[in-house]
């Protein structure tokens, strides 16, 4: 109000002017007085906290359908291999509720602020794409239930069709990991930063410093299988030391960790992610490793994901003296 009074005071007193000077500046301080009263939207003047907590809706929708568009992508190949003697039951179908997560992206992250056009445009690009190699794959497992398609020459060959959709989905895929990571790599620091500057270097900030650390074993594991998988080894060490460092102090003070909300519910999941991920740590490092060891791993990750999301610190975020 302070700024719309003063361009009228302004105005009246500028009685010498002619009439083309003052609707100038007149227009000018109008537009000034816009921009002030603009409500704020821009994602570097909020919160890091709230877009982390938009951005993990686009996390989760990318590590929820990775690993079983991958499988189906090998298993398609597999059959393609096998010729006349590859069989339907050998491709998983696509399930919808496995692209839930994407769905659910879709439609909550454009009513979260900061608006994140870039990402979101991704996001939406990727689950068409997703959708479209789904069905693709599902085309490929009823063609080879139901018999080739040369009594119809009409009609698209699967495989055409499923390589096509995988080229699509692939590109898309990438789109939207530059995107994640683009948005992921400033937020970790701003948020971590902001914990550090609030409470110090406690259970919050280590429990997002591990769930950072968390990631690139995750990310890469999506893009390999059981046999080639080995190669992520190196990535789930900085996750090693970040755990560590995370169960040392929350073992340190167990009753203020028991006062943050869904903790025990938080650790619970944190030990199966480790089990999971020990199980198929060991199974590749003696070339042992089980098909489906992999989708476990993250399975139990996402789920980790999703309990690290319903933690609440409020109860311990006082200033560190």
């Amino acid at each position: 109000m302070a700024l719309r009074t003063s361009i009228a005071v302004l105005l009246v007193a500028l009685p010498g002017c002619g009439d083309e000077l003052r609707n100038t500046l007149g227009e000018r301080l109008q537009q000034r007085l816009v921009d002030a009263e603009r409500p704020t939207i821009s994602g570097a003047e909020l919160p890091p906290a709230l877009i982390s907590n938009k951005l993990s809706l686009y996390v989760d929708c990318a590590n929820s359908t990775r690993v079983p568009l991958y499988a189906g992508f090998r298993e398609v190949n597999a059959a393609q291999a096998a010729g006349k003697k590859a069989r339907a039951e050998a491709i998983t179908p696509v399930l919808d509720e496995w692209l839930e997560p994407c769905v659910k992206a879709q439609r909550e992250g454009p009513l979260l602020q900061p608006p994140l056009v870039e990402l979101e445009a991704a996001a939406s690009d990727y689950l068409a794409k997703a959708r479209e190699l789904g069905a693709a794959i599902g085309a490929v497992r009823t063609g080879l239930s139901e018999g080739t398609a040369e009594d119809d020459p009409a009609r698209t060959d699967p495989t055409t069709r499923f390589s096509a959709a995988f080229t699509r989905w692939d590109n898309a895929r990438q789109d939207f990991d530059r995107e994640i990571d683009r948005q992921q790599a400033s937020v970790d620091e701003q948020v971590l930063a902001e914990v550090e500057r609030r409470s110090g270097k406690g259970l919050e900030w280590h429990a997002r410093d591990m769930m950072r650390a968390a990631r690139p074993y995750v990310r890469c594991l999506g893009d390999h299988d059981e046999i080639t998988a080995k190669i992520c080894a190196g990535l789930y060490t900085p996750f090693e030391q970040a755990h560590k460092a995370f169960m040392t102090v929350h073992d340190a003070d167990p009753a203020a960790a028991a006062k943050v909300f869904w903790m025990s519910q938080f650790v619970a999941s944190l030990g199966e992610y480790r089990g999971a991920a020990d199980t198929l740590r060991e199974g590749l490092q003696a070339n042992k490793a089980r098909s489906g060891d992999i989708g476990d791993a993250v399975r139990e990750y996402n789920d980790l994901v999703r309990d690290f999301a319903a933690l609440n610190f409020a109860a311990i975020q006082n200033p560190a003296p």
